[in-house]
């Protein structure tokens, strides 16, 4: 029943021997022999994983998941993850990196931006990881056709770097992921207040002002802590600005400095003098949200459809908020965008490893049919069931899944805790983030999908690189732009500051650098656009 996605597809219990990676690397090995059929014999074989923790659940290490330990079983090998604490992954990335005390691999978890800083061509030049450019063919070919046949020509500039350098394993999408973070509003008050989906800032006050009203709501809706909706823009996105760098029409600029981000906060301002957004914004971490929204303190919020609908499981449903305007027919040019490459879920062989090779082979299992399954969806018969059908993608066809209870409905693992537990997610795959999260009932499916088709991406900025001395130089600026902005936005919205202050703001902003950021962003992005495809 199960189609081959891909041309060369490694057999059903891929085997993994040879020479070993162990930490703190060593004389290299003998490269590992490929059979015949293009697996490679790796049993016995140890790598080493530095991994940021992507969920802080009941399941927040990679080695209690159970789909890493099935993987483990199949192919033969034992893995080490070293995970540090959540929240201190840049500053330990930092240290290991400077202690020259590698692992075999790194992944870069949820947390690419802040890791890697100056570009991964710098990280090759310093002997940290190594290019996979003329390993593939050989190690990784389940990988090469991936990216050869999923990907479509015009998104595979984004696996390589400016300097046409393919670096790390990276989870590959079929399609464009659909948005998972907007404005969403709770489905039974809106229906019990006979409230239609807003589609003008006056709309959207007048549910906060029922919510707070009819339903006793003391913060209507929560708000982004730095006051920015960073993901989708909401709300800002109205007046042609990005949350942060954004491309306009081949320029980039800066969004928290441009004209339309005064009136987005004199808005945000009258809301908040209104009691309309949180009061407490700015300290709210995430289970602070989820406790406003549960309990009934808030009816609107700014986050992923799966992760709150996870929440008011049993409350109620989520509605999308539309994309808001001052009209209502304005039409919508930022969203939070996808692309197939998922830059967040990278992984990386080090300089330490001493076989390269062997853990090229062994990477290259997550784009193989019995690989992406496991990741996917965990293990047949225990987590999914094969329903017989198939779904086309590209002109590929891939299986067809049902969850069982112990995914879906399992007394010790709530969903979300779930899927760490008994699935990948995140990684080194083929990710059919669609047909793979179980957290995405139908009724967030739709709530994405329509945050998706409901708004262009001309306004993106397509994921570009720094040089090792713009990043040096752009992440030693920001340290200082992000302090003073971070600070000044809250003043503005909580009227600490007064608004007629925002030409002051502005100018300090210039004071401290950030031209000069946009302009490395400017040289990134047409290095970007000269990428082959």
């Amino acid at each position: 029943m199960k189609k081959r996605a891909l041309a060369i597809f490694t057999a059903a219990a891929l085997i993994l021997s040879a020479a070993g990676c162990n930490q703190g690397g060593g004389a290299a090995s003998e490269p590992p022999e490929v059979q015949e059929d293009g697996t490679v014999d790796l049993t016995g074989t140890s790598f080493t994983i530095w991994s940021p923790i992507y969920w802080t659940g009941k399941v927040a290490g990679f080695a209690d998941n159970e789909a890493w330990q099935e993987m483990q079983e199949r192919l033969g090998v034992t893995l080490t993850f070293q995970q540090p604490p959540a929240g201190q992954e840049v500053d330990q990335f930092n240290l290991m990196i400077a202690g020259d005390d590698l692992p075999d691999m790194i992944s870069t978890g949820w947390v690419e931006d802040g890791l890697f800083v100056g570009g991964l061509d710098k990280y090759i030049d310093d002997g940290v990881i190594v290019p996979l450019n003329d390993l593939i063919e050989d190690y990784a070919p389940d990988y090469k056709k991936a990216l050869e046949t999923v990907v479509l020509p015009e998104e595979r500039k984004n696996f390589y770097t400016d300097e046409g350098n393919l670096c790390g394993f990276y989870a590959i999408s079929p399609y464009e992921e659909w948005c998972y973070n907007g404005l969403l509003y709770r489905q039974d008050w809106m229906d019990e207040l006979g409230l239609e989906n807003p589609k003008t800032f006056a709309e959207v006050e007048n549910v906060l002002t029922q919510f707070r009203d009819q339903k006793g709501a003391k913060n209507p809706l929560c708000f982004p802590s730095n006051g920015i909706d960073g993901f989708s823009g909401m709300f800002l996105h109205a007046w042609d600005v990005g949350p942060g760098f954004y491309n306009d029409n081949g320029t980039v600029k800066y969004g928290p400095i441009q004209p339309g981000f005064k009136e987005y906060l004199t808005l945000m301002h009258d809301w908040y003098e209104k009691g309309l957004i949180d009061q407490d914004f700015a300290t709210r971490d995430e289970e602070s949200l989820k406790r406003l929204m549960t309990s009934g303190e808030s009816g609107a919020v700014i986050h992923s459809a799966d992760t709150v609908g996870a929440w008011m499981e049993g409350i109620s449903t989520m509605m999308g908020g539309n994309y808001v305007s001052e009209d209502g027919t304005k039409e919508i040019q930022y969203r939070l965008k996808t692309y197939q490459k998922r830059p967040p879920f990278g992984f990386f062989i080090t300089s330490a490893c001493e076989s390269p090779e062997a853990a090229a082979a062994f990477l290259n299992y997550g784009y193989t049919e019995e690989g992406y399954m496991l990741a996917n969806y965990g293990i047949e018969g225990e987590t999914y069931e094969l329903t017989g059908d198939v779904y086309t993608y590209n002109g590929i066809d891939y299986p067809a899944i049902e969850y069982t209870d112990k995914m879906l409905n399992n007394p010790d693992y709530p969903v979300l805790d779930a899927i760490a537990k008994f699935k990948m997610h995140i990684g080194p795959f083929i990710r059919f983030e669609h047909e793979g999260n179980p957290a995405m009932n139908m009724t967030n499916a739709g709530i994405r999908q329509a945050w998706t088709e409901g708004a262009g991406t001309d306004l993106v900025l397509p994921p570009v690189t720094l040089t090792a001395e713009e990043g040096k130089e752009a992440a030693r600026i920001q340290n200082q732009t992000s302090t003073y902005q971070d600070t000044a936005v809250l003043e503005f919205i909580m009227g600490k500051r007064d608004l007629s202050e925002f030409d002051q703001y502005v100018a300090d902003m210039q004071q401290l650098g950030i031209d000069q950021v946009t302009a490395y962003y400017q040289a990134a992005l047409e290095r970007y656009n000269s990428r082959p495809s």
